[in-house]
């Protein structure tokens, strides 16, 4: 008998004692009743696929069928992906990317080669990247999400730190 199964929901696969799904957040009713974090006496109508928070109706919201408590839900998610940063400046992608590598952590990367030549006089450029929609994209496991956040807030903190005061910005 296998260990795994698949979820109902998403059809991804979980284990066999799993109270919830930590792909999409749906409570199995197999799990009894499980009542909501923040209200105790309203029953739970899914988990935080980000945070793992347990939620009510109140609480938390379904974006193509994965349940995220109201802070994570504009968190954007492809498979089992979470996107920890965003930019049109390659530079700043670049760094942010060579960071959470260094500080072990797994990434996938979308939109790192060139775009080359949008338009006459157009190009590999901020402004070129924005206008046909081609940010870089840095995502990390949803497990990891926000461990990831917290260690590049500490990084960010700490390069401004070391930063001349006549470059901070304010």
């Amino acid at each position: 008998m296998p260990n795994y199964i698949k979820c109902p929901s998403c059809k991804e696969e979980i284990t066999r004692d799993s109270e919830f799904c930590p792909h999409c957040g749906v409570i199995f009713q197999s799990a009894g009743k499980i009542f909501c974090d923040e209200h105790s006496d309203k029953q739970a109508t899914g988990v935080c696929i980000i945070c793992r928070k347990i939620f009510c109706g109140v609480c938390g919201t379904k974006v193509r069928g994965r349940r995220f408590c109201l802070l994570h839900r504009k968190v954007k998610v492809q498979q089992d992906w979470a996107e920890i940063f965003r930019s049109t400046e390659i530079v700043d992608a670049e760094r942010v990317k060579a960071f959470l590598q260094s500080a072990g952590y797994k990434i996938l990367v979308q939109n790192f080669n060139s775009i080359g030549f949008a338009w006459d006089g157009g190009g590999d450029s901020p402004i070129s990247r924005s206008n046909i929609n081609k940010p870089a994209k840095i995502f990390v496991p949803i497990p990891e999400f926000l461990s990831a956040k917290n260690a590049i807030e500490s990084w960010e903190k700490a390069s401004i730190k070391k930063m001349p005061k006549a470059k901070r910005r304010k």
